[in-house]
């Protein structure tokens, strides 16, 4: 179930890592939810969640970044050499575990399936 511990899956936190996966335009939807990407060969796989105030309160937004954090420490098909941001939108407020999951998993499939290229100097 999921990868070895001792592969450490970290997230993104500097600004200049999230303005180069956004100036990529790199992006698929599903369900509400958005999946900026970028993918080159020396990177490993890094992740945010992104979730605006008006989403809701603290306790849901919370809920949901916990979710996709365990989606992400759980599932298999995880895309290597990519870098993901995790936009979550209003509608998500009705998704269930089973359906973000779904959904994660498919967005993760078709992250796989694209070549990865070679990063540019």
């Amino acid at each position: 179930m999921g990868r070895p511990a001792s592969e450490i899956r970290s997230t993104l936190r500097a600004h200049s890592d999230f303005q180069r996966i956004y100036s990529s335009k790199l992006r698929l939807f599903r369900d509400g939810l958005t999946f900026y990407y970028y993918k080159a060969e020396d990177l490993v796989f890094r992740f945010a969640v992104s979730i605006p105030k008006r989403f809701g309160k603290a306790v849901e937004r919370n809920t949901i970044r916990r979710r996709i954090k365990a989606i992400v420490k759980n599932v298999d098909s995880i895309p290597d050499n990519t870098e993901i941001i995790f936009c979550v939108n209003s509608p998500c407020k009705e998704l269930s575990y089973e359906k973000l999951l779904c959904a994660c998993e498919w967005v993760f499939d078709k992250i796989n399936r694209i070549k990865t290229p070679k990063r540019m100097l």
